[in-house]
């Protein structure tokens, strides 16, 4: 039976994550297109997983901060 869990970053949804039966690891699966860069990658945990996304989300809003910055366009 394969486990799954929601990963959630503040009020969004990033995405959930899948161990299949047999495997040791969870694939993230991303719900929102902000999170696709982490589309595909294995965890060993969902805490693992959850700090990843996270991370994602504090350095968007960084590059978003900068760009501003700048004059410049955040991607």
């Amino acid at each position: 039976m394969s486990k799954s869990y929601v990963i959630e970053v503040g009020d969004d949804q990033a995405g959930v994550i899948i161990r299949e039966d047999g495997e040791s690891h969870y694939s993230f699966h991303s719900a929102l297109d902000v999170y696709n860069a982490l589309e595909g990658r294995k965890f060993a945990n969902a805490l693992l997983a959850e700090r990843a996304a996270i991370a994602h989300s504090v350095s968007r809003k960084r590059r978003r901060v900068f760009a501003n910055e700048r004059g410049g366009v955040a991607l």
